[in-house]
């Protein structure tokens, strides 16, 4: 693992209550799959993407979240 002194490691100024995001699969041939959407400011989406993430990426293909 990389060492834990990168700008993502600073304590947060607020705590992140709602953080809306869009998750979208591509299989291998780059084609979307599935689009989601999601608040990774709740811990069970959190949870969610986890288990869909490790899925999809068993299966070959890759997962991309950004900003809603």
């Amino acid at each position: 693992m990389a060492e834990r002194n990168g700008p993502e490691f600073a304590p947060l100024r607020d705590y992140v209550k709602v953080f809306p995001i869009i998750v979208t699969v591509y299989d291998k041939n780059d084609i979307i799959v599935r689009e989601e959407r999601m608040d990774y400011g709740d811990f069970d989406d959190k949870k969610w993407l986890g288990k869909l993430s490790h899925f999809y990426w068993s299966q070959g293909c890759t997962v991309e979240t950004r900003k809603a």
